[in-house]
């Protein structure tokens, strides 16, 4: 059976669902409702949808309209509590995932873990403090038999000895199945020392000032869109509706990292917009998970200071433009993405998912061990989580010293440079003036 394209849409007293399916027999279609639960079957099709509340059990409380042009089915089902509004018609993934029973976990089952959750399932959870350093992983939190864990919450190891040879040019971190989170993170600071070019930086600071100015001011889809305008589209329902049915069981520490690597993702996926004018190149994948620590060093991150300074750090290294004031307005554009709201945020994730999957050089890999599980279980989070965290952006200055890059001494030096080169020009400038005017009275 296949699962069609289907949307949900609300007010007061009505659940609108509308299922396009062209190839639908019309004499089999059969829908069903109970509690919240709604089926249809309409062969070659089937739906079930597991609802975020209940739907009347009055008989006549549904209405069925085939239109046929555009081959898609209305249904619109009363709710049994007239007013009540219910949260995440848009995360499709979810609707389709049967929720969670109580049952003994199983050595090999594809949950992860059964703790307290930081979306706020529990009303009374303390709120998270987005600046406390968080105590690290250890070596024995991390290590299996196979070796240290990467990927999102830690799930995944091995895969990267086994393709070694393959990806050897698509990740900085190596060997990551022999080297813990400390490891990484030192190896990454190194690096990025060493990578640093002060004079690439000079030149976007004196000779791009313009340039940089017209990718500050363009206008990204994330600042032309309102929480309550922002929906998907077309393509993005499908991808959607195709990504694994799985749950995610986590401790609320893990959860805290996964955000901390969400703003990570979504700050080098705003440099690539921002760059490119919107419109991507043929170097977006690259430029996204270089930009990432999480994506290129499977870096986990304790503190929302440590994951900001970091995503400035090597914007100002690695990229085509290496500008302060751009690194700012990044930071500016993630608080905006996840301010927006969850939508939003998949939005981007299911964007960052189709250039990796089309971009080459096996980066469809980072899908596989981030990207996927990032769509599915942020579908789960609460808004409220995501405005809680674009929040805690208001309370951060990231600052010059905060980078060890010696940002202020370099920049010193360069104005320096800069203001002696201005006036060996205009002393040269000068100097001819005078042989000009001398050669005249001759």
């Amino acid at each position: 059976m296949i699962t069609p394209n289907f949307m949900l849409k609300q007010d007061d007293k009505y659940v609108y669902i509308t299922i396009k399916a062209p190839m639908a027999k019309l004499m089999e279609t059969q829908i069903d409702f109970e509690g919240n639960l709604f089926h249809f079957s309409s062969k070659p099709y089937y739906l079930r949808l597991h609802l975020p509340g209940n739907l009347s059990a009055q008989d006549g409380s549904e209405k069925i309209d085939w239109v046929a042009e555009e081959n898609r089915f209305v249904i619109s089902v009363l709710k049994e509590n007239e007013g009540e509004y219910f949260e995440g018609l848009d995360m499709l993934t979810k609707l389709l995932t049967q929720p969670k029973k109580e049952k003994p976990m199983i050595a090999q089952i594809e949950i992860l873990d059964q703790e307290s959750n930081i979306e706020g399932d529990d009303e009374n959870e303390e709120e998270i403090d987005w600046y406390i350093d968080q105590s690290e992983w250890t070596e024995n939190d991390q290590q299996s038999i196979l070796g240290e864990k990467y990927g999102f919450a830690n799930r995944y190891t091995g895969i990267i000895e086994r393709l070694e040879d393959e990806i050897w040019d698509l990740l900085d971190v190596k060997k990551p199945e022999k080297t813990n989170n400390q490891d990484r993170k030192k190896q990454r600071i190194e690096q990025d020392i060493k990578a640093f070019d002060e004079e690439h930086y000079w030149f976007d600071m004196f000779e791009l000032s313009e340039t940089i100015e017209n990718l500050i001011c363009f206008k990204a889809h994330w600042e032309l869109a309102s929480t309550d305008t922002i929906q998907f589209d077309d393509d993005e329902i499908f991808r959607l509706k195709s990504l694994p049915r799985r749950e995610y069981l986590l401790s609320r520490k893990e959860k805290f990292h996964l955000l901390l690597g969400l703003v990570d993702i979504l700050f080098a996926y705003a440099y690539d917009v921002r760059t490119t004018d919107g419109e991507h190149s043929c170097e977006s994948g690259w430029t996204i998970s270089k930009l990432s620590s999480t994506l290129s060093w499977f870096e986990q991150f304790s503190t929302l200071p440590e994951v900001l300074s970091t995503c400035v750090q090597r914007s100002l290294t690695y990229p085509l433009y290496r500008n302060w004031s751009l690194c700012i307005k990044l930071i500016s554009d993630v608080k905006k993405i996840l301010k927006n709201g969850r939508t939003c945020v998949i939005k981007c994730l299911l964007d960052i998912h189709k250039i990796f999957n089309e971009s080459g050089d096996l980066r469809y890999i980072l899908n596989d061990l981030y990207i996927t599980d990032y769509c599915i279980w942020l579908q789960h989070v609460k808004e409220k989580t995501f405005i809680s965290l674009a929040d805690a952006f208001e309370r951060i200055q990231i600052t010059k010293d905060m980078i060890n890059l010696d940002l202020e001494l370099i920049e010193e030096a360069a104005n320096q440079a800069f203001i002696e080169d201005r006036y060996e020009k205009l002393k040269v400038s000068n100097d001819i003036k005078d042989l000009e005017i001398d050669s005249s009275k001759h």
